[in-house]
């Protein structure tokens, strides 16, 4: 929400009676009383407009200097008005001398360059802003004070915009409009961008039709395989488009192995001539019965657990 910043002859007013009601209520314990009035915020919003000339210039002074830069702008005040808007049409450099986090001038060479100016130019440098590089864009105590500076040099009848920026695009606007008495910060400001013929704006859109996002459709997880015996599930899930039962023609050996034991039929007579089973990583190999029974077996012990995994003679 935007701020009054001058005490208007009505804020006083306001100000007498809210003390005075607090004065005849007020008790003492050590002979002093503290006193605090806080205006209610007005609900305006403001509009900053960039040419793009302005806009390139001052992102580039972001871009390429590793340490703090700072610049002016030429600001105008919007036609109507009723309206809260504000032009940004060039950016300009002013002699400084700089550090990871500081920006220094150099008083007289500062005012030789602004006098170097014509007076439009001279009359309309109504901004003011600085990169933090990469930095937060809180205003230090250095910014705060260097705000007080010049807005002791404002008539009741100008603006002035303070502006930060630092290398991520984040930003801290304030817009001082002493005409409209109210203080915009970065909440209630809005930036764009106009065209001013230099073509970026013009670029970005056309580019803007030829870059798509790129559309993503998850593939589906459909189960393959089998049951592979005392070792686990033989199947695995894979990630296709479509699913396709298996052919029974393609069996593995070992599913054609098994196909091949339990269509026989009668009783397997006899005691194993294989003893035991052999393994494979950590998990038993299943045998068919073929390869662990003969046709001469006296003996029906298949049916024994004890006798199937080897514990028995």
């Amino acid at each position: 929400m935007a701020k009054i910043i001058k005490i208007t002859p009505e804020c006083m007013d306001e100000i007498r009676k809210d003390f005075e009601d607090a004065l005849s209520s007020a008790k003492l314990s050590d002979g002093k009383i503290n006193f605090t009035k806080t205006f209610g915020n007005v609900k305006r919003d403001a509009t900053v407009y960039f040419t793009e000339l302005a806009w390139l210039k001052m992102q580039t002074l972001i871009r390429e200097f590793d340490k703090e830069v700072a610049w002016h702008g030429l600001a105008y005040r919007g036609d109507d008005p009723e309206k809260d808007e504000y032009y940004i049409k060039d950016i300009l450099v002013y002699p400084q001398e700089v550090a990871a986090a500081t920006v220094n001038t150099d008083q007289e060479k500062y005012q030789m360059w602004l006098m170097n100016h014509e007076d439009d130019v001279f009359n309309n440098i109504r901004m003011q802003g600085h990169s933090h590089v990469n930095m937060g864009v809180t205003p230090s105590s250095v910014d705060t004070s260097l705000y007080d500076r010049i807005l002791e040099q404002l008539d009741d009848t100008m603006f002035y915009i303070f502006l930060i920026y630092n290398k991520r695009g984040e930003k801290t606007y304030k817009i001082y409009d002493l005409a409209k008495n109210v203080l915009f910060e970065t909440s209630d400001v809005t930036v764009k961008i106009l065209d001013d013929g230099t073509g970026i704006e013009k670029f970005l859109q056309e580019a803007k039709t030829m870059v798509k996002d790129k559309t993503y459709t998850p593939p589906v997880a459909v189960y393959q395989g089998g049951y592979g015996g005392y070792g686990g599930y033989g199947g695995n899930y894979q990630q296709v488009g479509t699913y396709k039962k298996p052919e029974d023609d393609k069996k593995t050996p070992e599913a054609q192995q098994m196909g091949s034991a339990s269509s026989k039929s009668g009783k397997r007579k006899g005691k194993r001539k294989n003893k035991g089973g052999t393994s494979s990583g950590n998990s038993f190999h299943q045998y068919s019965l073929g390869s662990v029974a003969s046709e001469d077996d006296e003996e029906d012990d298949w049916g024994n657990p004890y006798y199937r995994y080897g514990y028995m003679d």
